[in-house]
Parts: structure tokens; sequence; C-alpha cells
């Protein structure tokens, strides 16, 4: 609790790295609040190691109540963004299945909105906009239905989203807003390792596991400023279509672009073009089949069969490095079963899995977790042009083995010391 640096990792304070640390005297200037609020909890905390002061682990705790921040922000930016991450497109369905409904009841609607998802998603955007401005404003206009009417504007309004080339500029209020907040929602939040080992450019960060709603990347890799700075410019890659056409997911990932560099698809092209020009890249390599595969509290990531990734690093010549993230296995629990079925939807990009967080909203993860996120030791890659299926399988067995050895290195510190990684 007294560790007041929110950009270095932790929960809580504001301090930023490479701040300068008030020491009290003459020559040191004006100190501002912030450190002058850290010096103090430093203070009580010598304070109360002290066997003459009787009153210093009160005094500890005093404090801690009092600069302790509240979580109720935490909350609404989490649900906001679930909301807007992964409740859009159910929303767009509800809204214009609304829309039809006076026609053809309520269910077909929803079923017709369906189909013409599967079908707009497909094309021109713009185009998808206004087929979607006709269908259901004519509905809305023929049946006279404020429901009708108002389920048609919801629905033409969240298409536009996509129509656009940009919901919104970069705001880097914002994102440090994001930054402190995100990581307030859970009990601890760290991010640790070898950082002293990147290098600005040409810097892979293949990140462990995806989990249910990769909620660990999300806090300790994303919206988190000691990343930033550590690895500079970085482009995130994730799915083609939450990126380019997620309706509201949109809006936080242009909000999202600045000197610190912005999300991307995951497609080969985009992955082509980036490294082509020397960019660092991060991602989830395991991606939706380790939300299809997740269990909790079991540490998995499937990996055996994602070898892209090290294909295109050896093509460039980049430094690859495991991230993993502890605590992303105890964010949600999940039911079993059809694990055949799921497997074969998720081939085709279609993730199965029902979760529960939260028992009195299911939708967010468990806010009792401790994050712990640890970057490993870059493996620098040769730059091979056109690199056999031999090299490709000898660099991703390395990988392997060095995020096994990252796990293992730190499994204890994340209160894990008996537990095994499964590579599936």
């Amino acid at each position: 609790p007294l560790d007041a640096s929110n950009y270095m990792g932790s929960s809580r304070g504001d301090v930023k790295p490479g701040a300068p640390k008030s020491t009290g005297g003459p020559s040191s200037g004006t100190a501002s609040p912030t450190l002058f609020k850290q010096d103090a909890a430093l203070e009580i905390a010598e304070a109360s190691a002290s066997p003459t002061s009787g009153a210093g682990s009160a005094a500890l705790l005093q404090h801690e109540e009092q600069s302790k921040p509240p979580w109720w922000p935490s909350f609404l930016l989490l649900l906001a963004s679930g909301m807007a991450w992964v409740v859009s497109i159910p929303l767009l369905l509800l809204s214009l299945g609304g829309a039809l409904s006076p026609l053809v009841g309520y269910p077909v609607g929803v079923t017709l909105a369906l189909g013409m998802f599967c079908i707009c998603v497909q094309i021109d955007q713009r185009i998808s906009t206004l087929a979607v401005f006709l269908v259901s404003f004519s509905c809305a206009a023929w049946s006279r239905s404020f429901f009708s009417l108002l389920g048609a504007l919801v629905a033409t309004c969240m298409t536009s989203l996509n129509a656009m080339k940009r919901t919104c500029p970069g705001c880097p209020q914002i994102v440090d807003w994001q930054c402190k907040t995100y990581a307030r929602y859970h009990r601890m939040s760290t991010l640790g390792g070898a950082l002293d080992s990147i290098r600005p450019g040409r810097s892979f960060f293949a990140c462990h596991p995806h989990g249910i709603l990769s909620v660990g990347w999300v806090t300790n890799v994303l919206w988190n400023r000691r990343f930033h700075h550590s690895v500079g410019r970085c482009f995130y890659l994730i799915d083609k279509t939450l990126r380019n056409k997620g309706l509201l997911a949109r809006l936080f990932c242009d909000a999202f672009e600045g000197a610190h560099g912005g999300f991307r698809d995951n497609s080969p092209r985009t992955l082509k073009e980036l490294m082509a020009k020397g960019e660092s890249v991060c991602m989830t390599p395991g991606a939706f089949h380790e939300a299809t595969c997740f269990q909790y509290g079991k540490e998995r990531v499937y990996l055996k069969n994602r070898k892209g990734f090290v294909k295109y690093c050896l093509r460039h010549g980049y430094q690859l490095h495991p991230v993993y993230n502890f605590g992303e296995a105890e964010t949600y629990h999940v039911m079993s079963g059809f694990e055949s079925v799921r497997w074969w939807l998720n081939s085709y990009g279609i993730p199965t899995v029902a979760f529960f967080g939260l028992w009195w909203c299911p939708f967010l993860p468990k806010t009792d977790i401790e994050f712990r996120t640890f970057v490993g030791e870059p493996l620098s890659l040769p730059q091979i042009d056109e690199p056999t299926d031999e090299q490709v399988a000898e660099w991703h067995l390395k990988y392997m083995e060095a995020l096994r050895a990252l796990f293992d290195k730190h499994k204890a510190e994340a209160g894990k010391p008996d537990i095994v990684l499964e590579i599936l």
C-alpha cells in the first residue's frame, strides 16, 4: 500500500518514473504535494517499525484508509470497457431487431439482424451504415412506433462508428487516467522482470495467457505507463474485426493513439507493414484459443501450434520477449463441456466460453486478484529473409523454453511455487 507509484505498476499513487525524490533539505527545491505525501507515508512506515513507537501501526492503518482511492471509478471504467469491447455486437443486434420487430416480431427481427450483420461486416462499412439506416428507419416510419424508432437510431449510430476513418483523436489525458484507474480495480497490479533489457524498436512482446477477456494484459501492459516508458513506441495487435469494426470499441482504440503507439489489427498484412518499418509489436499469440481452453486456477497457454510470430521475427531479425501475467487464471469461473464443438467453432474465430466473475455482476472479473506481470529476457533472433520450417521450429522451441523459464523463475513470487505451466 505504500508503493505510491501507479506508473511503476502499482495500483495506487501518482508518481511518474524518474521524478526527483524530495530529500527535505534546502537544496532540494520545492517538492510536489504528491512527493510530500509519499515521504509522509515512508515516515509513518518507519514509525510503525520502531519498537519505541506504540502508535506506529495505528498511524499506518489510518494513513492507508485516508490515502486509499475510491474503487467505484475503476468499476465504472471496467464496466464501460467491457460493454464496448464485448457487448457492442449484441447491442447492435438487439437494437436492429427492435427496429424490425413491428413487422416480423422481435425474435425474427433479431434473427434477421444477425443475418444482416454477417453480410455487412464483410463489405464497405459506409455501405453497411446506409443499408442499416434505410432498413431500420423504413420499418420505424411504417410502424410509427417509438420503440422501433429508438432501435433504428441506436443501430444507425453504432454502425456509423465503423464507417468513420477515425472516431476521435488520441487523448493522452484519458490514457493517463485509464492507466491509474484500471489498476485500482484489483488488489494488486505490478509489472517487473527484465525491463532494462528492452531496446527501443524491433522488439516483439508475446504476452501470455490471453484468458477470458485479457484483463491482466489490459491492466499491466496496454494501459500501463511503466510499460509504455520501457518499450517506447509500440503497436498492440488485436483481432481485426474488433479493431476495425468493433463499433463502440473503436472509441477506446482511437483515443489510445499517441506517442507510445496505438492499436492495430493482427492481420498478416498489418504485421508485415509494422515489422518492415522496425516498429515494436505486442500481442497475445494464444488469442481466442486460450479463452476456449481456460479453466479457473490453471496456468495454460496455447502455443505449440502458434509459430507464425516466430517466423516474422526471424524474417526481420527482432528481439523476442516472453511476457507472462500471473493472476489471469483467477479472473473468472467457466462452465466446461462440449470441448470438441467449442474447438471447432474456435477454428472459425468464434470463441465459445460461458464465464462469470463477480456474483452480483458476472460480466466483470473478480476483484481480489494480484496481477503480477513479468517481462522476460529477449531472444535475439537472426535475420533470415526466408526461414525454413526447420529454422522456425528450432526458434519456436527455444521460445517455449524461454517462456517456461520465465514462468518458473517468478511463480514463487506470484504465490504459486508448485504450479506447472501447461503448454497446449
